[in-house]
């Protein structure tokens, strides 16, 4: 028999009884019996669907019996319900948890879940703290041994997100629809052919054309003379191209008086790269000429300095746009003039830009730091400075911007490591906790119990050495096994370790780090190892397949007969516990030859479902490289 694995016993599945059923006009009996109901259904459930499934569920789940109460609530769901205790819910009806309008929905689906249909309805109930929350909710009949409905599985997903959103789009198209009627711009849609089909209600009033007048090429008739055929010829070129199209020109309007326009046309594409709509405005900028022609004597001074200068006016676009901003945000002066600058700019303000700009009203000045996005879209962070002057009745913004990025991408770095720090110290000091309960109720002595957990610590710390010299990055699977079976075994001969050398995640790492020490200790104190002839090989393969991984196998031959042991330890627990792990999968063989233990890894990526260790290096070589990184 293969005793050495200091299997100790863990109960499998509670005595299964038929859940007493629970009407709702047994609800007013009190919490006692509320907390009774629920404790027997508590002991009812297999501890691996428990701790393996509603245990690790992010929703809400909840076993409610053929009555409709509840008898288990999951962790994820009290934080989702804001519960401080079950002992609000369990026992109770479910429907009478939701409010007086869903009862109804929530009803039939018990009625229809417990005849076996999978039911599934959204409604809106709040938490026990009155947070008001939509819900997505599957009920599942779960049958007993005889085929049965016995008991009603109910998984309520948080959709409250999802639900804001739509609210959130349709404002969306009313603020357009009141932006485009009410900009200072005018604004105008055309079809792929160039066609003019949409004005905004600026463009009527300002021209005094009706949109009959205006649609297709009607509109270039208030284009001045000098200027119409070298308009008409560039933008009907920007057309058959599909390229942005730009221009500065004077337009009539119903007066008769002639008013300069910066004017643009941007292509919509499809996913083919083809266009299907042209979107142009035509911004007035008479007034911004005439100021910056007083302003001329003074834009050497601006143009010159090292910072980033622009000159913008209240409610209209940007007049002045010096060098250090085409060096700090990548636009030329001609993508700049005109356009409003928290839009070319993206800036994020600290408060909201109408009471940024009510501020600067009443103040004069603001200062502060501002989140900007320059034209190939890197985020750029600034010293901010915005000074108000009147003048010729016009209110001019003097922006002055200094580049502070680096310094807040430090900041940025240094407050992550403090926070991955407490991060990691509470982790390790959780896994070892576990590991010392788990040793303590696994061994028979203090001998046994210094002795384990001795190893199994040295384990760890090897592991965590391997991590550090990588820099979290990831660990050699061949130190890996090395280091575990010299902790166990020392230098021996007697293991074969084959396999080309393999970097595994660092999550991956801890994991095949504990579990080829309980397997290398096990050999030594009752397996192969524990013989002069006995050998132990320890082979991996690398698979390529959708997600590539590796097949590890541990073999032993030449020890003792093996025998499946009657009762499990710490090192059967860990390697059946690890087998349920997302990406990681074990299978123990009691072979009478020896013991044979097949591993298989998915090599995940970062980002894709793996659990990534910070890796403050990694932050900052990926970071520079413009991709956003967690």
């Amino acid at each position: 028999m293969h005793e050495g694995f200091e299997w100790g016993s863990v109960q499998a599945m509670t005595t299964s009884k038929k859940p007493a059923t629970h009407d709702a006009s047994d609800a007013n009996e009190g919490d006692i019996r509320g907390k009774q109901i629920a404790g027997e259904r508590l002991r009812e459930i297999p501890i691996g669907l428990a701790s393996s499934l509603l245990e690790a569920s992010p929703d809400c789940v909840k076993l409610i019996d053929s009555g409709g109460a509840v008898y288990y609530v999951n962790p994820a769901g009290c934080v989702l319900l804001e519960l401080e205790s079950t002992d609000a819910v369990l026992g109770q009806a479910w429907a009478d948890l939701w409010p007086e309008g869903a009862r109804a929905t929530v009803r039939k689906a018990v009625v229809d879940a417990m005849r076996g249909e999978v039911v599934r309805f959204s409604d809106v109930c709040p938490t026990s703290k009155g947070t008001t929350k939509w819900w997505d909710v599957i009920v599942n009949p779960v049958r007993g041994t005889s085929g049965k409905v016995e008991h009603l599985l109910s998984v309520s997903r948080d959709v409250t997100a999802q639900k804001m959103a739509e609210v959130s789009l349709k404002a969306s198209e009313q603020r357009f629809r009141a932006l485009a009627d009410n900009m200072a711009q005018f604004a105008w849609m055309a079809y792929p052919s160039g066609y003019v089909f949409w004005h905004n209600e600026r463009w009527f009033d300002y021209t005094g054309l009706d949109p009959v007048e205006s649609a297709g090429e009607g509109w270039h008739k208030v284009i001045h003379a000098d200027f119409s055929e070298r308009v008409v010829r560039q933008l009907k070129r920007a057309f058959e191209s599909g390229v942005t199209w730009e221009d500065t020109f004077p337009m009539r309007g119903a007066d008769g008086a002639y008013r300069w326009f910066l004017s643009r046309a941007m292509p919509l594409h499809d996913d083919q790269g083809r266009v299907v709509l042209w979107c142009g405005t035509d911004t007035d900028i008479t007034d911004q000429r005439r100021l910056s022609e007083r302003l001329l004597k003074h834009q050497r001074v601006i143009d010159l300095s090292h910072e980033a200068m622009l000159v913008w006016e209240l409610g209209e676009g940007i007049i002045l746009f010096n060098r250090g901003c085409e060096e700090l945000y990548g636009y030329g002066k001609a993508e700049a003039l005109g356009t409003i600058p928290a839009e070319l700019l993206k800036t994020r303000y600290p408060m909201e830009l109408e009471e940024l700009l009510e501020h600067l009203g009443e103040k004069g000045k603001w200062s502060g730091e501002l989140l900007q996005t320059s034209k190939d879209g890197a985020e750029i962070w600034v010293d901010s400075r915005l000074e108000l002057i009147r003048t010729g009745g016009r209110r001019l913004v003097v922006e002055t911007n200094r580049d502070i990025t680096e310094r807040r991408k430090s900041d940025d770095v240094r407050n992550l490591l403090v926070g991955e720090l407490n991060h990691r110290v509470k982790n390790t000091l959780a896994i070892v906790q576990a590991i010392v309960a788990q040793t303590a109720r696994t061994s028979e002595t203090m001998g046994q119990f210094v002795a384990g957990l001795n190893g199994r610590i040295q384990s760890m710390s090897s592991a965590h050495h391997m991590l550090t010299e990588a820099h979290w990055a990831g660990a050699s699977l061949r130190e890996i096994a090395t280091s575990q079976i010299e902790v166990s075994a020392g230098e021996t001969s007697n293991v074969e370790i084959l396999g080309d050398d393999v970097f595994v995640p660092p999550q991956t790492a801890l994991q095949l780090t504990l579990m080829l020490h309980e397997l290398a200790t096990n050999a030594v104190k009752h397996g192969s190892l524990s013989r002069p002839e006995g050998r132990v090989t320890v082979s991996w393969t690398t698979e390529m397949r959708d997600t590539p991984r590796i097949v590890l196998q541990w073999t032993e031959r030449g020890g003792p007969p093996v025998t499946p042991p009657a009762a499990r330890g710490f090192g059967t627990l860990l390697l059946e516990r690890s087998g349920k792990l997302p990406h990681l999968k074990a299978n123990l063989e009691f072979d009478p030859k020896g013991v044979v233990c097949r591993i298989e890894v998915k090599l995940v990526a970062i980002g894709d479902g793996e659990q990534a260790y910070f890796n403050p290096r990694r932050h900052q070589m990926v970071g520079a490289a413009g991709v956003v990184t967690s």
